[in-house]
């Protein structure tokens, strides 16, 4: 057999412990690592943002309401009133008074209007009076205060239909259309009182007044007259239920300088 020295045994020992430490760091590289009760490690902690504090949620839109209109709603037209060419015939005086307003003497009228014709009589009576005492009126010429009474007075003021205006103005010819004085009566046709005259369109109030100062002044003993001039104003006096022959509309005897 052969023999082997000493050194040739201890380098064989030194080959095989290098080749177990190979094998065992081998081992070592190769295995999982492990943590502490065998259980293996975990993996490195991933950091993760916190999520973002949610914005309050806003509620659904709603339909706002319609605004509730605080416009004041238009004046209706005034119903239209149409005057028929006869009423009953019969004169119904309005009731109740107004006072003098002025230092004149006091003159007394009583408001008539015909039976059957479609007018307020309330509302006839607050306009006639308002004309009759306005500082453009009769009143600070002639130092006169009107009075409406239901009882006798200095004169009767009448609103009638054509027809009935016909006949108490005779042997005056109204032909259906005009108003006028006859004696103590002031007759007014209703129809001019409703409708009025083309060149007083769109100005019924200021007619009416005109019709109110034209008759009680013939009542007051003034007689018709003519245009002054082209374009003045018109007298009272004027015949402007027919024309105005040049001048221009005036309800009132007291014209402005």
């Amino acid at each position: 057999m052969p023999h082997h020295s000493a050194s040739s045994r201890h380098s064989a020992r030194w080959a095989v412990g290098v080749a177990v430490l190979a094998v065992a760091a081998l081992v070592l590289i190769l295995r999982p690592a492990v943590g502490h009760g065998g259980d293996r490690a975990a993996p490195a902690a991933v950091t993760t943002a916190p999520s973002p504090t949610p914005l309050p949620t806003s509620p659904a839109p709603t339909a706002a309401p319609t605004p509730r209109s605080t416009a004041p709603k238009p004046t209706p037209e005034p119903t239209p009133v149409t005057i028929p060419a006869s009423g009953t015939g019969r004169l119904v005086t309005v009731p109740g008074t107004a006072g003098p307003t002025g230092p004149g003497t006091r003159m007394t009228y009583r408001l008539e209007i015909e039976g059957g014709l479609p007018l307020d009589g309330a509302a006839v009576a607050a306009q006639v009076q308002r004309t009759l005492t306005d500082p453009r009126g009769w009143q600070p010429i002639e130092h006169v205060a009107f009075v409406r009474t239901p009882g006798p007075a200095s004169f009767e003021l009448i609103l009638a239909s054509p027809a009935m205006v016909d006949r108490l103005c005779y042997p005056l010819d109204t032909v259906g259309q005009l108003s006028c004085r006859n004696g103590n009566r002031v007759i007014l046709n209703a129809k001019r009182w409703v409708d009025a005259v083309p060149w007083y369109r769109g100005h019924l109030d200021d007619y009416r007044a005109y019709l109110v100062n034209h008759e009680v002044g013939h009542r007051l003993g003034h007689a018709h007259e003519g245009c002054p001039a082209p374009g003045a104003p018109a007298p009272v006096m004027v015949q402007q239920s027919k024309s105005l022959y040049g001048c221009a509309p005036n309800s009132w005897p007291s014209i402005a300088a």
